[in-house]
């Protein structure tokens, strides 16, 4: 599959440093056709980032984060770039969460920006109806300013796609992409359980945390420090990134029962931290493990 003639010419009239936005309805092939717009753009010998925020359906990071990375190689999937870092939305939904998306996508975008990004291409959810779907993007859109939005044109765009319009931005709509796989809602989950372990790895690292020496605080909620005992097993949630600011390190809060010595409290990660973290965010997305593994999300 390639890019079409018209979508060429479209692409090639970018600025430099250009912003690409792909919205669309759930199973429309937006994955595909970033997959497709990275190998276009690394044929013009772009440096290329993509900014996934589909938090429920993540490929470059786990789910309930905006995660990004860079494109070092011909891709066919987007599960195919490393990621680089996160940003901690706490859900699988963006139902609720809207403003944590956006934050998570501008400091995604600014990011890859600061690390060099010839051009930055941003993934979304499928929610594109109604009014928060229509808030959502446009608020993303404020949010990043993208130089060209990419609609996957379907019925139920259209108010979305004119308001986009109206706010300034410059949209170019597609026909979705022919062959695009519909998953079921059983398929999603088993994917969300998927990338969970692939992000963890085989032999996720265990760091303890002591509450007495670390703030364990809720994401976006109340600054008074959370009682630990009533943080579940499973709890997503996240600690700074050292060499970012504004940048998260995804990790799931895991309780070891210890008889008469309480509780031990740790926090799995793919590889040990440079630093002890400060402050641990808590969210209220949970994951169910099975020793390290998860199995359910």
């Amino acid at each position: 599959m390639k890019i079409s003639a018209a979508l060429s010419r479209e692409l090639s009239n970018l600025p430099k440093q250009a912003t690409v936005m792909v919205i669309g309805e759930v199973d429309t092939g937006k994955s595909t056709l970033l997959a497709l717009l990275a190998r276009w753009f690394r044929s013009q010998s772009q440096y290329v980032a993509i900014v996934d925020a589909d938090i429920g359906q993540a490929d470059i990071g786990p789910p309930g984060f905006v995660s990004y990375g860079f494109v070092e190689h011909d891709i066919e999937s987007l599960q195919s770039v490393r990621r680089q870092d996160s940003y901690l939305v706490g859900s699988t939904s963006p139902y609720n969460r809207g403003l944590n998306v956006v934050a998570g996508v501008q400091a995604c975008v600014r990011d890859a920006r600061c690390q060099g990004s010839d051009v930055t291409l941003v993934d979304t959810t499928g929610l594109v109806k109604g009014i928060s779907g229509i808030q959502l993007k446009c608020a993303k859109a404020e949010a990043i300013k993208p130089d060209l939005i990419i609609a996957l044109n379907t019925p139920g765009i259209e108010p979305l796609t004119s308001c986009l319009k109206q706010l300034g931005f410059r949209v170019s709509r597609f026909l979705p992409i022919p062959g695009a796989r519909i998953r079921t809602a059983q398929e999603r989950k088993h994917l969300r359980v998927s990338r969970w372990n692939s992000y963890l790895g085989g032999n996720p690292h265990k760091m303890e945390i002591d509450p007495a020496e670390v703030k364990v605080l809720r994401w976006w909620g109340e600054s008074r420090p959370v009682d630990t005992e009533q943080v579940p097993n499973g709890t997503v949630v996240a600690i700074p990134n050292p060499n970012r600011p504004g940048i998260h390190i995804p990790c799931v809060w895991t309780v070891t029962e210890g008889g008469e010595a309480g509780s031990r409290l740790s926090l799995l990660v793919p590889e040990p931290p440079e630093v002890q973290p400060g402050v641990v965010w808590v969210s209220g997305y949970k994951l169910g493990l099975e020793g390290n593994t998860v199995v359910s999300a």
